[in-house]
């Protein structure tokens, strides 16, 4: 598992600001609509919920056995991962060299994968379209900071950390300072990593107890002992791996679901008139006032000091560019993380849009369909594409494998 960056920061406050606040725009009808009260009997005004559950309205589809199986299938196949580069591997991983950096004979594609994988988080697939739902696409301008972190991360560091060879880029600190130095740094690296995994764990495992009612304490421990499992035995090889294999399921599943609500709107262009039309498309707010919350500096700008501090010194990132048997590739790899991360990140922002379409008449959290924000992307997903078996279930693996890093 790996940190998610710079998205954490602004995308964990979505919850307590969506609750207390008042959503933009003047679309949503009055609660005298009867449009509203047919919406409202979907469910209670406050789901009931039993200790480490938090559901979705009843009359919602919920997870059924096709559901169960992919997601299942998308753990059973990541610890096979690890199962076979441990003991069915043709070149065995005995040397350091071997388990950390699989050889520095790792291909282009794998590795690219697993870089972005290692990026984007739950917190960012849930929690981006809940930012863009509730104030508008400005975050969006953060893919001009993904660019520019990729060029500064390509051209200032990537040269030096490929030339010196290091197992860990907090050698280094030592070589450059002193071991007391490298010492602070990994004790600081492994605090903050203590941390934040158990916030990139939840926030999926609480998505996948709103759609299936499992009780998220039993969620977490399992896909933690998976992840363990599967990185123990099988090293830099295995990791890599399963990560190209789940970030395929979470562009799959994240790009199927936007098919489908699209369709179910009416195309594009009813999402974008409707997102116009409540102010919600913005991309150059140009305010210099650091007390406005996004902007274009702060975001396209701003965001490019915290991604490329994560991205070009970060241990996970340092080992997968050296795992690349040469810097041409590297630098090949980076530039297909630098595309993908603008990918996921589109379809995330555009996700919050497309939730905002669909209810733009009746906004579910105002009116306690769901009792928190957190509740948008998976009441969505289960509202639109629960019809279709199985759909769901690669979805919430695609959530899920954004937390197996």
């Amino acid at each position: 598992m790996s940190g998610d960056g710079g998205f954490g920061e602004d995308l964990i406050m979505v919850d307590e600001q969506l609750s207390s606040s008042t959503l933009r725009g003047d679309s949503f009808i009055s609660p005298s609509s009867p449009l509203l009260m047919d919406d409202l009997s979907l469910g209670p005004d406050t789901p009931s919920t039993t200790p480490g559950t938090a559901q979705l309205p009843s009359q919602l589809a919920m997870f059924g056995l096709l559901d169960y199986t992919v997601f299942s299938a998308m753990l059973a196949m990541s610890a096979l991962i690890g199962v076979y580069f441990a003991f069915f591997a043709k070149q065995k991983q005995n040397t350091t060299a071997e388990y950390l950096m699989g050889g520095k004979k790792m291909g282009i594609f794998p590795v690219s994968m697993s870089l972005i994988a290692s990026y984007i988080s739950g917190i960012t697939l849930l929690g981006m379209p809940a930012e863009i739902y509730v104030y508008g696409t400005q975050y969006w301008s953060v893919l001009i900071a993904i660019l520019l972190m990729s060029i500064g991360c390509g051209v200032f560091f990537l040269p030096v950390f490929y030339k010196l060879q290091l197992n860990t880029s907090y050698e280094y600190l030592q070589l450059r300072f002193d071991r007391r130095v490298r010492l602070l740094g990994s004790f600081l690296y492994i605090i903050s990593t203590l941390l934040y995994i158990p916030i990139v764990v939840y926030i999926p495992a609480l998505a996948f107890s709103q759609v299936t009612g499992v009780n998220l304490h039993l969620v977490t421990p399992l896909v933690c002992l998976v992840c363990i499992f599967y990185t123990s035995l099988g090293g830099m090889k295995a990791v890599v791996w399963t990560d190209a294999l789940q970030t395929i399921l979470m562009f799959g599943g994240a790009i199927v679901v936007v098919v489908v609500g699209t369709v179910a709107v009416g195309g594009i262009d009813v999402v974008w008139r409707r997102s116009e039309m409540s102010e919600r498309i913005e991309f150059f707010n140009m305010d210099p006032s650091p007390t406005v919350r996004h902007t274009f500096w702060n975001i396209a700008f701003g965001s490019f000091f915290g991604w490329i501090t994560h991205i070009s010194v970060n241990q996970g990132m340092v080992q997968r560019f050296l795992a690349m048997p040469s810097i041409n590739k590297a630098r090949i790899m980076l530039f297909i993380f630098c595309v993908g991360v603008m990918v996921i990140v589109s379809v995330s922002c555009y996700t919050g849009l497309l939730i905002y379409a669909t209810y733009h008449d009746c906004d579910r959290v105002t009116t306690k369909i769901i009792h928190a924000s957190d509740q948008l992307l998976p009441y969505f997903v289960m509202d639109v594409t629960g019809f279709i078996p199985g759909l769901p279930g690669l979805f919430m693996a695609g959530v899920f494998s954004a937390a197996l890093r």
